[in-house]
């Protein structure tokens, strides 16, 4: 949303990267769990 308050809108991005980051080792760990 860009609302002109001020402040950016950091949680929402915090929150996005951070869900990018856990899909990312779920895939990892995903991938050596096939592996192994």
């Amino acid at each position: 949303m860009t609302t002109k308050t001020g402040k950016p809108p950091y949680t929402f991005r915090a929150s996005w990267a951070l869900l990018l980051l856990l899909g990312n080792f779920l895939v990892a760990a995903f991938y050596f769990g096939l592996l192994k």
